[in-house]
C-alpha cells in the first residue's frame, strides 16, 4: 500500500469488497496506526464541512446567487421556539 501510495500518488483504497466484514476491525485495530505511524494516513480531518474543503472556510452553503439556494428549507417563524416548549412540557 505504501508503494502504491508514493509510486501512483493513490489517494485513496476502497476494501468493501476484498475483505469480508468480519476483517474491517482487524484493518482498523491493526494497519491503519501502522500506517499512521509511517506518516502515510492522516491523525486527523480538518475541521468544517466538505464543501468548506473544496471552496474555503465559511463556504458551508450554497451563495444565495446559486439557482439551488431558492430551495432551501426554512423552519417557519416560531417553529423553533413551539419545539423547544414540547420537550420541556414532556
Amino acid at each position: 500500500m505504501e508503494e502504491w501510495i508514493e509510486e501512483t500518488d493513490v489517494d485513496g483504497f476502497n476494501f468493501s469488497y476484498i475483505v469480508s466484514p468480519e476483517t474491517f476491525c482487524d484493518f482498523v485495530e491493526l494497519v491503519v496506526p501502522e500506517l499512521q505511524r509511517r506518516g502515510v494516513y492522516k491523525l486527523d480531518y480538518s475541521p468544517g464541512t466538505l464543501r468548506e474543503k473544496f471552496y474555503g472556510r465559511g463556504q458551508s452553503r450554497l451563495p444565495e446567487n446559486h439557482p439551488a439556494a431558492a430551495c432551501r428549507w426554512t423552519a417557519p417563524k416560531g417553529a423553533m421556539d413551539s419545539q423547544l416548549h414540547t420537550e420541556e412540557v414532556r
